[in-house]
């Protein structure tokens, strides 16, 4: 069986487990419905709760999946951490879901009249906790992805690459070994190879070191990217950016651009 690369700009479903984030919504719209929570335990019974959640948590996937789409898509673009620029979305994303709910839950009523300040407040940040729990909990598991039972080569496929036995021993087999990327993300590094990507708890320093035999190299604080991926570089000086062959774009630290020149590089 022959396991091909991702065409470039598709990494998205990668980064997009909708089973999984499913099982999670489903899961805490269960909760919910059995707790009743921020007063909606006065709705009714368990099925009229169930009901409510079900409506307000699809609303708010809808809201918030295409928002930490588009932060991960420019967080990588600037070569910033994840957990950050999700933050961020969830944030501003959190304010119109508020506005929903002011008139959409618990009971639908477009007649309402305008919040107040404080109303409004005490919404958004009721929306803010559940956000903030679920997206954390998704950050948790996207942090910690299974393992699977590594695909077999095909015969044309090249030898696997070396690396050290630290990140050898954490990444998942599935993806291989021929690391293309490595990308700093707060107390994780994201390990990128032709077949996948995974977020593991480890230091930068460490993943650097245990890919000393690949040849590539450290071109930015949060980046190491291997000579193999290069597809091609723009722009120059502090603007210097390198696009990889798998669709990511890397960014330059000002104080790496005389060795990459020297090594030819750019």
């Amino acid at each position: 069986m022959t396991v091909r690369e991702a065409p470039r700009g598709r990494a998205w479903p990668a980064s997009f487990p909708i089973l999984p984030e499913a099982a999670l919504v489903g899961l805490v719209i269960l909760v919910l419905g059995v707790t009743g929570p921020f007063g909606t335990y006065g709705l009714g019974n368990w099925s009229d709760r169930l009901a409510y959640w079900l409506r307000t948590l699809a609303i708010g996937y809808l809201l918030y999946r295409p928002a930490l789409w588009l932060a991960e898509r420019a967080a990588r673009r600037r070569g910033i951490a994840l957990l950050p620029a999700w933050a961020i979305a969830t944030v501003a994303v959190t304010l119109p879901m508020a506005w929903w709910l002011w008139y959409f839950g618990p009971a639908i009523d477009l007649n309402r009249p305008l919040p107040r300040a404080g109303q409004l407040l005490e919404t958004y940040l009721q929306v803010l906790v559940i956000a903030a729990l679920a997206i954390g909990t998704l950050a948790l598991l996207r942090a910690r992805p299974a393992d699977a039972p590594a695909p077999l080569p095909a015969a044309d496929d090249p030898p696997p690459r070396r690396i050290g036995d630290t990140l050898a021993a954490r990444l998942p087999r599935h993806l291989g070994q021929d690391i293309r990327a490595l990308r700093m993300e707060d107390h994780y590094v994201r390990v990128y190879t032709p077949r996948g990507e995974a977020l593991l708890l480890m230091r930068m320093s460490d993943a650097v070191r245990d890919v000393a035999g690949i040849d590539g190299m450290q071109v930015h604080r949060s980046w190491w990217v291997a000579r193999a991926a290069l597809d091609r570089s723009e722009g120059a000086g502090r603007q210097l950016r390198l696009h990889l062959d798998n669709g990511l774009d890397v960014p330059v630290a000002r104080r790496r651009l005389a060795e990459l020149r020297a090594r030819g590089w750019v």
